[in-house]
């Protein structure tokens, strides 16, 4: 009787396909392989993305799985795409998948693997079907985002901001400021490749100055993306312009060349127009070009005055932006010498405020004594102040200038053959000529930190030597005295003072330091400048993972199993955007999603993030985790850890089995062992139960 029922199955099935073939209900194609496609792609490496697999059949297929079996080790599938039925037409599964790397191209099979095939209104053998696939794991835009150069207090400044990528992105940029006003660029521009300088034009406002950068890119689908970086710059006072004049000492009643050379502070293209007072020029003004920050010219003058000024209106223009400036520098005049003796006096000017040492020196014929009257100066001497030699003679005086008007030497020579007297004027300069710069500006609170002093000689006169004292300002930090002996230092030359001290951790701000420089320059002149620099202490946070947990200590292998991990800010900063994210190995696959986002974490508070896992076989396993989180600041920081998960071997249902296996590219084996045999098991009875019943039932209408 079953073999008659048998029969009349298979003739059946034959006369419905020969039908369908006659009349053309059979269709052309009855299995396609569509592709594999990204339908969201991982972000960093370590994230999860979702892989789209498209297959087309034309029948309908029972107990369907979809899965993936990657044969790199750039990719882990983290789940098999189950379905009760499937087809026919389209069928797409979307599978998630973790990445440990990006810009990569991983080998996989993926594997459609139906148990049962409807036909008519029974069920036959299913199929397996494996189809090769270059999976492409596509980047995801990143940036490392720096500045290079100093922006100066108030001026037009060039600034480069430095684009560092691990991929090759076209993004564009735009640029805001805090503290600091961005001249250029003023809108969006191009960042392509894994590196890009973008120079910026911008007006520092305040010594703690930051740019707020955002990147606008897409990602491999197409979709947008958005991303913010804070990046701070160094900040600092703009050293003045200066001019210098050669020779320094004129020539009465004659015409004397003069060199005049004006510096800028910045390689900037302007115009310098140069007038003098207390001289006769063939022109009232003389207009020359400044090129990169420098022009010079040769003027002919005639000295009508004890002192020569000259005053230069400098113009020029940083990046559209356009500033004036007038500076100036005296040359003293000294009368023609006419008499028999001679009369020198060193230096040619003097600095306002400091003691200078003047040198007179006298030649004259024979023996002779010498008178000598300071005016608008204090001196160390009595006036007027005599002395005497023998064919030459040199006095030392200490002069000190009462005012910024220049001081007048007259002196009075005896000698056999008569007496000359002659009225020599020195200019007075200003004795602050110097600026100071701290790089870097910003520091980090907790622990010791060093940063360079620069000192410039802004001057128009060389240091010949100088000592500089650097103190603590501020009660918050811990810090020495620091003295420094300096050689000499030409105009706009600088000198590096590297110095140490500890910012607590809990205290966020200004930091200001006193410097006093004690020099005397190569004209003899002694003086003193005082001021003050400062910094910013920016507090950073201190994340520790306190402890790392596996609950079961030793976990079964098909079972599920937690680790919890529990941090700590030790710091006095909150951070934000907080999480762990898990590398799991091979054999061991999330339960839940391998990255837990935790947010914010304020000071002093601890955390406890828990993740869960399920091991397809025992052994002993690394499982790699990274804490990441961000500070106030928008910096970025990552702490690794690895947990090391022995998995032991556990009884099943139905007593011991074998170790489940992948399932291999290819060969359409599914791996025994686990949830899916029980199913199976009780699928397979069920049918069993099914058809006796289906044949008692036939044979007794029989």
């Amino acid at each position: 009787m079953i073999r008659n029922i048998t029969l009349a199955v298979i003739v059946f099935a034959a006369a419905l396909a020969y039908a369908q073939a006659v009349v053309g209900l059979a269709p052309s194609v009855d299995y396609l392989w569509l592709g594999a496609k990204w339908s969201q792609v991982p972000k960093f490496p370590g994230d999860v993305g979702v892989v789209t697999l498209s297959f087309y059949v034309s029948s309908q297929y029972v107990d369907v799985t979809i899965s993936l079996d990657p044969k790199c080790g750039y990719v882990a599938p983290l789940e098999d795409v189950r379905l009760p039925s499937a087809g026919p037409g389209v069928v797409t599964a979307n599978l998630k998948v973790l990445a440990y790397a990006l810009n990569v191209t991983c080998p996989a099979n993926a594997i459609f693997n139906a148990r049962y095939k409807a036909v008519g209104g029974s069920l036959t053998d299913g199929v397996t079907k494996a189809e090769y696939v270059l999976l492409y794991v596509p980047p995801y835009p990143t940036y490392d985002v720096s500045a290079r150069g100093t922006a100066y207090l108030g001026m037009p400044s060039r600034v480069t901001l430095v684009f560092k990528s691990p991929y090759s992105t076209a993004s564009t940029a735009t640029v805001q400021g805090q503290g600091v006003r961005v001249l250029s660029p003023s809108g969006q521009f191009s960042v392509n490749g894994t590196y890009a300088e973008v120079p910026l034009v911008v007006i520092a406002d305040s010594p703690s100055a930051s740019l707020v950068v955002s990147v606008q890119s897409r990602d491999w689908l197409g979709n947008p993306v958005l991303l913010t970086y804070t990046v701070p710059i160094a900040a600092a006072p703009a050293p003045p312009s200066v001019v210098y004049v050669s020779p320094t000492a004129l020539s009465l009643n004659k015409y004397n060349k003069v060199n005049v050379t004006v510096q800028l502070p910045v390689e900037a293209d302007g115009t310098a127009v140069i007038t003098a007072a207390g001289a006769v020029m063939p022109q009232s003004s003389i207009t020359i070009p400044i090129s990169r920050g420098r022009g010079y010219a040769v003027l002919e003058v005639y000295p009508v005055s004890s002192v020569v000024t000259f005053t230069a209106q400098v113009t020029y223009q940083v990046a559209g932006v356009s500033r004036t400036e007038q500076i100036s520098a005296s040359a003293a005049t000294q009368q023609t010498i006419g008499g028999l003796a001679k009369v020198e006096v060193r230096p040619p000017r003097l600095m306002a405020g400091v003691a200078n040492n003047v040198t007179l020196s006298v030649s004259a014929p024979g023996a002779f004594n010498v008178s000598v009257a300071v005016a608008n100066a204090a001196v160390d001497k009595p006036q007027p102040y005599y002395f005497g030699g023998v064919d030459k003679a040199t006095a030392g005086l200490l002069v000190t200038p009462l005012s910024s008007q220049p001081v007048t030497f007259t002196v009075t020579v005896y000698h056999s053959a008569g007496t000359d007297q002659y009225t020599i004027t020195l200019p007075v300069t200003s004795a602050s000529i110097f600026t100071v710069i701290p790089t870097p500006s910003l520091v980090k609170s907790g622990g010791n930190r060093t940063v360079v002093v620069t000192v410039i000689n802004s001057g128009d006169v060389a240091v010949q030597k100088a000592v500089v004292t650097i103190s603590p300002a501020t009660s918050n930090v811990v810090a020495s005295t620091y003295t420094f002996q300096l050689g000499r230092v030409a105009p706009l030359e600088s000198v590096l003072l590297p110095i140490s001290f500890i910012v607590p951790a809990t205290y966020s701000g200004a930091v200001a330091f006193t410097y006093n420089i004690i020099y005397t320059t190569e004209l003899g002149t002694t003086g003193s400048s005082q001021g003050t620099f400062y910094l910013q202490a920016l507090q950073s946070p201190a994340v520790n993972v306190t402890s790392v947990t596996v609950v079961p200590q030793f976990p079964e292998a098909r079972r599920t199993f937690y680790i919890s991990v529990t941090v700590v800010n030790k710091g006095f900063a909150p951070v934000t955007n907080l999480q762990v994210e898990a590398s799991p190995p091979r054999g061991i696959r999330p339960v839940t999603a391998p990255i837990y986002f935790a947010g914010q974490l304020d000071p002093q508070q601890t955390a406890n993030i828990p993740l869960s896992f399920n091991a397809t076989a025992p052994g002993q396993y690394q499982i790699p985790l990274v804490i990441s989180y961000t500070d106030q600041y928008g910096n970025f920081y990552t702490i690794p850890y690895t947990v090391t998960v022995t998995v032991s071997n556990g009884t099943r249902l139905f007593g011991p089995t074998r170790q489940g296996t992948p399932i291999q590219g290819g060969t359409g084996q599914l791996g025994l062992g686990g949830t899916p045999v029980v199913a199976g098991v009780a699928i397979a009875v069920a049918a069993a139960v099914v058809a006796v019943l289906y044949m008692r039932r036939r044979a007794k209408r029989a």
